[in-house]
């Protein structure tokens, strides 16, 4: 399995755990209109699977953990 991969299926433990840092759950649109979350904040894209982190200002940093 890729590292990608693995990264993809460690996120989804985490949330499924509920004991990861991932706390907001929701679309890709959704997650990117969100302004507000303090920096370093993480999100999982429900309909992409890629997880997103806060830096500022409105701006998500996006990782992609599909496999290519």
């Amino acid at each position: 399995m890729s590292l990608v991969a693995n990264i993809g299926t460690a996120v989804r433990l985490m949330i499924e755990s509920k004991k990861g840092l991932v706390r907001i759950i929701d679309t890709e649109t959704n997650i990117k209109d969100r302004t507000d979350d303090p920096i370093g904040a993480l999100a999982l894209g429900s309909d992409t699977d890629k997880l997103y982190i806060h830096k500022g200002s409105g701006y998500w940093l996006v990782i992609d953990t599909n496999p290519a």
